[in-house]
């Protein structure tokens, strides 16, 4: 994938998150309509991954080629990971009781995992990356 290719998919998941976490102010919902807050919460936290990939390929938009390949390769397969598991999470979240609260507990704690490795890696792969073009 290229840079510009990829910045473009980026935005546009970004977009569609922020649409998903104002869907009323977007006019995508009414204040009414449970069913449409529901899967725009759905889609929030599919597409929560966007903003922050958005920021690493912003940041890898004008180094070298090299560079943002390092970060692609890890990020194409990593961010498809964290999709899945947030889905899974979703999809299988706890009713309102309390077991709801130890599970919606349990989801965050994942998903603050994989969102810290991704930054952390993503961090570690274009300071590698950039730290190697240099000496070239």
């Amino acid at each position: 994938m290229t840079k510009k290719t990829s910045l473009i998919v980026w935005i546009v998941g970004t977009f569609i998150f922020l649409a998903a976490m104002y869907p009323i102010n977007f006019g995508i919902c009414g204040v009414d309509s449970y069913d449409c807050r529901k899967t725009a919460d759905v889609l929030q936290m599919l597409f929560g991954i966007f903003p922050v990939a958005l920021l690493f390929s912003l940041i890898t938009y004008k180094m070298r080629e090299e560079v943002f390949q390092s970060w692609w390769k890890f990020t194409r397969w990593f961010v498809s990971v964290i999709i899945l598991v947030t889905y899974f999470l979703e999809s299988h979240s706890g009713g309102g009781d309390f077991g709801g609260v130890v599970a919606e507990a349990f989801n965050f704690a994942i998903l603050f995992i994989l969102y810290s490795l991704f930054v952390i890696i993503s961090i570690i792969r274009i300071w590698l990356a950039h730290r190697k073009t240099q000496q070239s």
